[in-house]
C-alpha cells in the first residue's frame, strides 16, 4: 500500500527543510519516493509542511527512521497510508 509521509518543520529551521528536501530529492533519483509538495503555513509562527510519497509503508518508515538517525528531527512526523477513493477519473467524464 502507498504511504504518505508528512513533515511539520517548525518556523525559521530553513536548514532542516533544506536537508530534508535533498534527502527526498536523492530518493526521488531512485525512483523510491516522490516529493507531494512543500507548503509554509500563512498562520504565524510559519511552518513548513513537506509531504513525500512512497510506493510501500515499509519503504516510508525507512526513511522517517534514518531522517530522524541523521539528526533531522525536530520535526513532527506523520505517517499516513493512501487509500483509493473509488472517484472516477476526469477525462472519461468529459469524453463519454
Amino acid at each position: 500500500m502507498e504511504a504518505l509521509v508528512i513533515c511539520e518543520i517548525a518556523a525559521g529551521r530553513e536548514d532542516l527543510r533544506e536537508a530534508l528536501l535533498a534527502r527526498i530529492g536523492r530518493l526521488g533519483l531512485n525512483g523510491r519516493a516522490k516529493l507531494s509538495f512543500a507548503a509554509r503555513d500563512r498562520n504565524p509562527p510559519g511552518n513548513t509542511l513537506v509531504a513525500v510519497g512512497f510506493p510501500r509503508q515499509a519503504e516510508a518508515e525507512r526513511f522517517i527512521a534514518e531522517a530522524v538517525g541523521d539528526g533531522l528531527a525536530p520535526a513532527a512526523v506523520r505517517l499516513l497510508a493512501v487509500e483509493p477513493t473509488g472517484q472516477a477519473e476526469p477525462l472519461p467524464l468529459m469524453f463519454p
